[in-house]
């Protein structure tokens, strides 16, 4: 009898595609057995019937079955099996036994925590099926895929699942702990490569975009680099910070390719502000390339507004990409739609399929993505997320701005990630004006399941390698570019403010640390001629048109107030000889400051105003936003920063402050919700599934997210019209036509995300949402009912209480 996993392919030819595919990603012994496992249980006669359209009976199922075929191969091929697995020991045998159960079990769902391996509800179904079926695995496993074993039936004890399928946690853990972090990536990566290469049979994918694009996009960036660098050489005479700004790249390239001769994975780059961080990291990653070979690049940054400028760079050199996020459109998955709808073939769909799957699994030579996909993927479990992990294997990552990561992850991350490119082939550089100390404090930890020296053993000896001087371009006089002058002023409140800027004759930008504060300080200020609210409450199309007109007026030696939240302290280019910055902490300060005379082009020295914003009563606006451990970043400021200080002095001051966060923060620690979560000790305790809950934002720490797409008029119905393209989408039969209806749909969303605005609301505050369209929601979006509540002067208006960022 023929066994079919789906409609056009056969079980074996599909269980021997996968472990096929998986083995371009993996070597790993837990991958290659559970992909010959995992989709045995398609042996059930009533997944057989499902898939030829028949309705032959309740129990459909075919993960558990799956589990049932490994398990009772196993009890009956016990040799058999330590040797597939490659087990060094009875203990190292007994953990990955359990691993190859949790990708079989979990293979169209998300890892668990070991704990709970294994749903019992599910096994007793099974168990009751196959009481009253036998299925054939011992069969199938010899003539359908000729392997040789003792043959074995399922014979249904529960003790067999007692004892050999769950996770004790007082037995079980103490093997575990002795590799908890090799074990926690194996079984992590190998489920990624498994459901990688599954979805990839499934789909008939053979076109891998890394591996054939690799060759030309090396050499086609390489070539870009070496005119731009020409340029750079050969322009007219530079600037002073020009020339340090070549510097810069020259010593980092130099010394990348001095330590790539030893074991270093994880480099830093410890620039000031304005030293032309993005082209020094293309520089280093091209040397990596040079030494180490066909690497792929993936340059994550925090936000979407820095993701853009780093494209513009690219597109100007003509350098290939793909952005991953939730606001840029594949273009060549939207050239192979429009393509589709002329000439609507099976291949022209296939390429719309393949180029999808490219866009969800990071499969291209140069991915620019944000912190939110990169991070969250490195430690997730789940199934959509981590179907990117493999793609992470062969990579070169460029981490810009890395303070903008909780201080508790900085340490973490740095270690996990060194951990990770030792055992994938991949590299990266930390790059900021602002690095954190990234060595372990010296401390004892009574509680080992948080002790970072005993997770990461290695970290110790191969920390983060710096590629540059620091020192050398921090003392530089062409970095020395504004003063800081702290306002004396207990009661410093908003007509305060608004006094001390109006005395100004020079352009000023204003940094506050509330939407609240710069729409009140904007409603005092608006009479004047060129005063510019940003902040998050407007489109990103409109933020990013009164970035540009900000830089016009400064352009045009205009004087300009440019009013806004933090969004604009990091990675934008502009230059203001007046910094206002309300009281936060220290990164936060220098990053906002270097905006400040940004390219040392002013006659004078730039001036920065510190101050800290009161309300009327009497509560500091700085208070809103930094609490708990933030409020001490807030005190260390407060201490350490004179007036008068100069941006030249500041390096060392940093350099206490990230000293004291590294020995005075727990490691890895991250909240959710109420709970706090430790990674360390989830890794060590096998709970995939926990730490599978960490997110870069809490929701329940800033308030609830809504999104409101600001309509261009009355006549604006986009939403609308998308959502009638779902409902027509239930009526297309086949998997791939239904496939690639939901891919343009995704498409029509990131089309309309330039006019889509995040409000976070703490519903405990009594913060309202605005009113919406038909009181519906589409896609999770709502429609601005009363376009008079929004204006590209104003923004979003809210009611008083409306204050988060």
């Amino acid at each position: 009898m023929n066994y079919w996993s789906h409609i056009d392919k056969l079980l074996e030819v599909h269980i021997c595609g996968v472990i096929e595919k998986s083995r371009k990603y993996t070597s790993l012994s837990i991958t290659e057995a559970a992909a010959l496992f995992h989709d045995f249980g398609k042996i059930n006669p009533n997944f057989q019937k499902k898939l030829a359209g028949v309705n032959g009976g309740r129990y459909s199922n075919h993960s558990y079955l799956s589990v049932f075929a490994f398990v009772y191969f196993a009890k009956t091929n016990g040799e058999a099996c330590r040797q597939l697995l490659k087990a060094e020991n009875t203990s190292d045998y007994k953990i990955k036994f359990r691993q190859v159960i949790a990708l079989i079990a979990h293979h169209h769902g998300d890892l668990p925590n070991f704990v709970d391996l294994l749903n019992w509800e599910e096994i007793t179904n099974a168990a009751m099926f196959v009481e009253k079926n036998e299925l054939p695995f011992s069969s199938f496993l010899s003539k359908q895929l000729s392997i040789k074993h003792n043959l074995f039936s399922i014979n249904y004890d529960e003790f067999d699942f007692q004892n050999s399928s769950r996770f004790v946690k007082h037995l079980h853990l103490k093997f575990w702990r002795v590799n908890a972090l090799q074990y926690f990536m194996d079984t992590q990566f190998g489920f990624a490569s498994l459901i990688h290469a599954d979805k990839r049979d499934a789909g008939n994918n053979v076109w891998y975009q890394f591996e054939d694009r690799i060759p030309q996009a090396i050499e086609d960036m390489d070539l870009a680099l070496a005119r731009k660098f020409q340029l750079f050489d050969q322009g007219p005479v530079s600037s002073d910070l020009n020339r340090l700004r070549t510097a810069i790249r020259v010593e980092a390239t130099k010394n990348i390719s001095r330590h790539l001769l030893s074991s270093g994975r994880v480099f830093t780059i410890t620039a000031p502000t304005g030293a032309g961080k993005t082209y020094t990291l293309l520089s280093v990653a091209k040397e990596i390339q040079r030494q180490k070979g066909p690497l792929g690049i993936i340059y994550a940054l925090p936000f979407l507004s820095i993701t853009e400028q780093v494209q513009r760079i690219l597109d100007e050199d003509g350098i290939d990409y793909l952005p991953v996020n939730s606001k840029v459109n594949n273009q060549e998955l939207v050239t192979a739609l429009e393509l589709y709808e002329v000439n609507p073939t099976l291949e022209n769909l296939q390429k719309i399929l393949q180029q999808d799957f490219a866009e969800h699994s990071f499969d291209h030579p140069f991915i620019i993505t944000t912190f939110v996909q990169f991070f969250e993927t490195l430690v997730s479990n789940k199934n959509a997320t981590l179907l990117k992990l493999p793609n992470f294997s062969n990579r070169i990552f460029l981490i810009d701005e890395l303070q903008a990561l909780p201080p508790r992850l900085y340490i973490f991350f740095s270690a996990w990630l060194e951990a990770f490119c030792r055992k994938n082939n991949s590299y990266v550089i930390l790059s900021t004006a602002t690095m954190p100390k990234l060595d372990f404090p010296v401390k004892d930890y009574t509680d080992e399941s948080v002790d970072p020296y005993l997770l990461f053993k290695e970290y110790s000896d191969n920390q983060p390698i710096e590629l540059i001087t620091p020192e050398r371009y921090f003392s530089d006089k062409t970095f020395n570019r504004y003063k800081i002058h702290l306002v004396d002023n207990d009661k410093f409140m908003l007509q305060d403010l608004v006094d001390h800027v109006l005395s100004q004759t020079k352009s000023c930008l204003v940094i506050l640390n509330t939407i609240g504060d710069t729409k009140e300080l904007y409603e005092k200020l608006e009479e004047l001629s060129h005063v510019i609210l940003l902040n998050t409450h407007f489109t990103p199309s409109d933020r990013s048109e009164k970035i540009k007109m900000a830089k016009a007026f400064l352009n045009a030696n205009e004087k300009v107030i440019l009013i806004s939240t933090q969004l604009i302290e990091a990675g934008v280019d502009i230059d203001f000889p007046v910094v206002y910055r309300d009281l936060c902490p220290l990164p936060s300060l220098i990053q906002s400051a270097g905006r400040c005379n940004r390219n040392n082009t002013f006659p004078e020295m730039g001036d920065v105003y510190f101050f800290q914003l009161k309300k009327e009563q009497g509560k500091a606006s700085s208070e809103v936003i930094y609490k708990g451990e933030a409020a001490e970043f807030l005190r260390f400021c407060k201490e350490y920063i004179t007036d008068g200080i100069e941006e030249n002095k500041l390096y060392a001051v940093q350099s206490d402050f990230f000293s004291s966060i590294r020995d005075s923060l727990s490691i890895g620690d991250f909240k959710k919700g109420n709970k706090s979560i430790n990674m360390i000790e989830c890794v060590n305790n096998a709970e995939f599934e926990r730490l599978g809950e960490f997110q870069l934002i809490d929701n329940d720490l800033f308030g609830e997210q809504y999104k409101y797409y600001i309509p261009k008029d009355e006549n604006d119905f986009s939403c609308e019209e998308l959502a009638d393209l779902v409902i027509q989408s239930l009526s297309t039969t086949g998997f791939e036509e239904s496939r690639k209806v939901r891919i343009e749909i995704n498409n029509r969303l990131k089309e309309l995300s330039d006019r889509i605005i995040n409000v976070r609301l703490n519903l405990k505050k009594d913060q309202v949402a605005p009113a919406y369209r038909n009181e519906k929601t589409y896609f999770d979006i709502r429609v601005l009912s009363d376009l008079n509540n929004y204006s590209f002067e104003k923004g979003l208006e809210l009611g008083t209480n409306n204050l988060l960022l």
